[in-house]
């Protein structure tokens, strides 16, 4: 059985904040504002997860590229590829990363196709507590885990660097 992971709103962002927004998808508009982060080129945001009695849990990320963006895709070669790591090694042990199917773009000034994400997409980590942060969460208490995505991004006529972006959720029963 699944308990929920409350998510805190304390947000660490690695780039800064900038450009018109695109349309929130359906799966960000949660009952309740969760971690979110907005860089140059995406917004995104903890959107949901779970953490089961034996201290196995995942966490859900949801990633709106900005309009006229593309995120190179988890399984692209010759750029740097979307990824999510989460940590510290105090709180969690990581697990396996889901990344969703990408699409084949064509990058108009060179003709250069790439595997891209242009629409909204999730991405899920599993991780399993440590025994010291299982036994936290049991008694009541909390612990906060950290996602960091790291990725590249283009735009219909530059390539932008890498960016790294970070969330802080709060992990409790």
């Amino acid at each position: 059985m699944s308990r929920a992971l409350t998510i805190a709103l304390a947000v660490l962002a690695g780039t800064a904040t900038a450009g018109a927004q695109t349309r929130t998808p359906d799966f960000l508009e949660a009952e309740a504002p969760k971690a979110r982060v907005e860089t140059l080129h995406l917004q995104a945001q903890v959107a949901g997860g779970g953490l089961g009695a034996d201290g196995r849990g995942h966490v859900e990320l949801g990633v709106t590229p900005k309009a006229k963006m593309h995120i190179y895709a988890a399984d692209v070669t010759g750029y740097l590829p979307f990824t999510v790591k989460v940590a510290p090694a105090a709180v969690v042990t990581p697990g396996k990363v889901t990344y969703p199917l990408a699409e084949t773009y064509v990058f108009p000034p060179t003709g250069e196709s790439s595997r891209v994400y242009l629409t909204p997409f999730m991405v899920t980590h599993a991780f399993v507590l440590t025994p010291e942060a299982r036994r936290t969460v049991a008694a009541g208490g909390t612990v906060t885990g950290v996602a960091t995505i790291r990725y590249q991004a283009c735009d219909d006529r530059v390539c932008y660097r890498p960016a790294t972006a970070t969330l802080s959720f709060d992990i409790t029963r």
